[in-house]
């Protein structure tokens, strides 16, 4: 795999295209639920991302789900420290502690040591919290149309991003790769 994963590095810069992420999919963890700073002894004090979801259809609820969980994803956080970034949602004051306590939050969480590489996933998982956001409700944000222009979307694009506030609802965007 290593060496696949470095034929493809090379292809793709005697093409003189820049991929500064290693294109092996994430090793992501289950999802936990995240009741209490008990539920996440095991995490590791390594750099990396988590995502925060939320539970909307619970296990047998319905039949729409197959009898499956349903979460929504609603933050994705990069961090150095996974394990003092998880504990310190529990910390008093924090925002989201009366989202923790109903015990309805779970979370996940993949350890990326490689600083550019973090940066980079980070920020893809941004932009698809926030376009399958505006999937979901039709609705584009600012901060969306803020995120699409610094990204590399032509500017054909982005005015028809600005164009279809009003139009109809699509499915979601997929997760990203390894997610």
């Amino acid at each position: 795999m290593e060496e696949l994963t470095r034929l493809v590095a090379e292809s793709m810069a005697r093409h003189g295209i820049d991929v500064p992420v290693d294109s092996r999919p994430l090793h992501w963890s289950k999802w936990s639920r995240c009741h209490s700073s008990f539920d996440l002894l095991l995490v590791p004090t390594k750099p990396g991302l988590f995502a925060l979801a939320e539970e909307l259809i619970a296990p047998g609820e319905t039949a729409i789900a197959a009898g499956k969980r349903m979460l929504a994803i609603f933050q994705v956080t990069e961090t150095p420290d996974l394990d003092i970034s998880l504990l310190r949602l529990f910390a008093p004051g924090n925002p989201l502690a009366a989202r923790l306590a109903e015990g309805r939050v779970f979370v996940r969480y993949a350890v990326i040591e490689d600083d550019a590489q973090r940066h980079f996933v980070h920020a893809s998982m941004q932009r698809w919290l926030a376009t399958s956001a505006e999937t979901a409700s039709g609705v584009i944000s600012d901060h969306t149309l803020a995120v699409l222009s610094t990204s590399e979307a032509p500017a054909s694009q982005k005015e028809s991003n600005k164009e279809t506030k009003n139009s109809d609802i699509q499915a979601p965007a997929p997760l990203p790769a390894g997610f």
